[in-house]
């Protein structure tokens, strides 16, 4: 929000007013079982784009970030930069390795709970579970095991090192485990066993930050799964799903529970691929009244919430890797951006903050988001972690202009307006005084508190009488940093 702070300061010469997918093919299920999300794993995808240059100044409206009374599709180019030479093409879309740079951090002191096929930690060492960080819900068997080779590959996006070449795969890596086992060996996961998943992710005492529930009913929406997400988020823990493997216009539930992260499916380059899930969908027509009245849904939005590469490499059951593709590694993409974004903030986050930093960085390709194939667009990982991380106050003069070119002739005490920019570009709260000065004298003053990223204006009228044509200047300076603009006068 912006605010103008008018000060009237009455000088001798002058006035002056002072003053931011595993091998698993989904197919029908009656109305308890269904089969996890993922086209394939021995395939990456064969979509084409061109190219798109990410611009992370867009905001979305942020009374309502994902209510979508109607669907608009845009056409990609390419998005991101350019492939790593010791990170997946995955990390590098996602900004990943900027983030562990950065903001040195790789997940530390976060906690991720997965819901998938289970995990195979005799497999690869980098595939380590908590303290009391497992729980099979399909056999009740005590040690960890996947018999889907799902869970695994999802667990490798998530917290996976590197490959025998040196090549590093996991989001956050530094991140502690916990996996549910919901999905059997058929690939079919039952929704009572993922909503007891669920429960024990929210009372688990690791205190997950974010929970994945990597599964999809197909065609259908389970109003079932809606309050236990609603718990989740009101635990304080954010819920991320896979939007589905159906197309444009497929339907997939938890992936279209609109309090949840639904994440659609790009390529390495950032196009969106065919598999993935997208539409448009009318809360009062398909839930009922009671989410928009008990959870404040909005009447329509539209799923996936963003898109993230799906084709990548991870870990596989037997101790190799495999080459992936689906929604359902996708999602654990976002899910380990959560993290990191928990990471380097000292606080715990709130849902509502994450989702706020998540929309307003993504990367869309179009004019005005969302959209059913990108939704709010490609994460950025820096551009969100950077939202939410802990950085100091930092007032920045970021703009300083008046009312003519910077050769404008001015007659003898003609006024000229000037108005400055101050943005406090840290996420913590601050008072400064900024200061104005004419020539290098200063001549005004006020004391300026900005919250986190906000930013204000300060807005001047200077009128100067001289014996001779000179060039003036006037000078906005915070604690922190200083911008000057010349003004020439007295140049009849």
């Amino acid at each position: 929000m912006k605010h103008a702070l008018p000060i009237v300061v009455l000088l001798c010469l002058s006035t002056l007013l002072l003053f931011a997918a595993t091998a698993t093919t989904v197919s029908g299920a009656p109305a308890e079982a269904i089969n996890s999300h993922s086209p394939t794993t021995d395939r990456l995808s064969t979509s084409s784009a061109d190219a798109f240059q990410p611009s992370s100044d867009r905001t979305p409206e942020e009374e309502d970030l994902r209510s979508a009374p109607e669907s608009r599709t845009a056409s990609p180019s390419t998005i991101g930069p350019p492939p790593g030479t010791n990170t997946t093409r995955a990390l590098e879309l996602l900004r990943v390795n900027e983030v562990w740079t950065d903001f040195d951090t790789r997940g530390e002191n976060t906690t991720v709970a997965v819901l998938d096929s289970g995990v195979a930690t005799d497999a690869h060492q980098s595939l380590t579970l908590a303290d009391d960080g497992w729980n099979d819900f399909v056999s009740n068997r005590s040690e960890p095991l996947d018999d889907r080779n799902h869970g695994t590959v999802t667990a490798g996006v998530l917290v996976g090192t590197e490959t025998p070449d040196g090549t590093r795969f996991g989001v956050a890596p530094n991140a502690t485990l916990l996996h549910g086992k919901v999905i059997d060996s058929d690939g079919t996961a039952r929704t009572t066993n993922v909503l007891q998943g669920v429960e024990w992710a929210i009372e688990h005492p690791q205190q997950p930050d974010v929970v994945l529930v990597n599964v999809g009913h197909k065609r259908v929406y389970y109003d079932r799964y809606i309050e236990a997400i609603e718990r989740a988020r009101s635990a304080g823990i954010y819920v991320v799903v896979p939007a589905g493997n159906e197309g444009d216009g497929g339907i997939t539930s938890p992936g279209s529970v609109y309090s949840a992260l639904s994440v659609g499916a790009t390529n390495a380059t950032g196009a969106v691929e065919d598999y993935s899930v997208g539409n448009t969908i009318s809360t009062r027509a398909r839930w009922g009244e009671q989410p928009i009245y008990e959870y404040d849904w909005p009447e329509s939005y539209v799923v996936p919430t963003v898109v993230a590469p799906a084709t990548t490499v991870s870990t596989t059951a037997d101790g190799g890797f495999t080459r992936t593709s689906g929604t359902s590694f996708a999602a654990p993409h976002a899910a380990g951006v959560v993290a990191l974004m928990q990471a380097a903030s000292d606080r715990h986050l709130t849902p509502a903050e994450i989702d706020r930093a998540l929309l307003q960085t993504a990367r869309y390709p179009g004019t005005t988001p969302p959209d059913t194939r990108y939704g709010y667009g490609v994460i950025d990982a820096y551009d969100a972690v950077a939202a939410v991380a802990d950085r100091p106050p930092y007032f920045a003069v970021t703009r300083l202009t008046h009312d003519g070119p910077t050769d404008h002739r001015l007659g003898r005490n003609e006024p000229v307006s000037f108005e400055a920019t101050i943005k406090n570009v840290g996420n913590v709260s601050d008072s400064q005084l900024v200061t104005i000065s004419v020539d290098g004298d200063r001549v005004g003053s006020r004391r300026v508190t900005l919250d986190g990223t906000a930013t204000t204006t300060i807005q001047g009228t200077r009128g100067i009488a001289c014996a001779a044509p000179r060039t003036s200047s006037i000078t906005v300076t915070t604690a922190n940093r200083s911008l000057s603009i010349p003004v020439d006068v007295c140049r009849n």
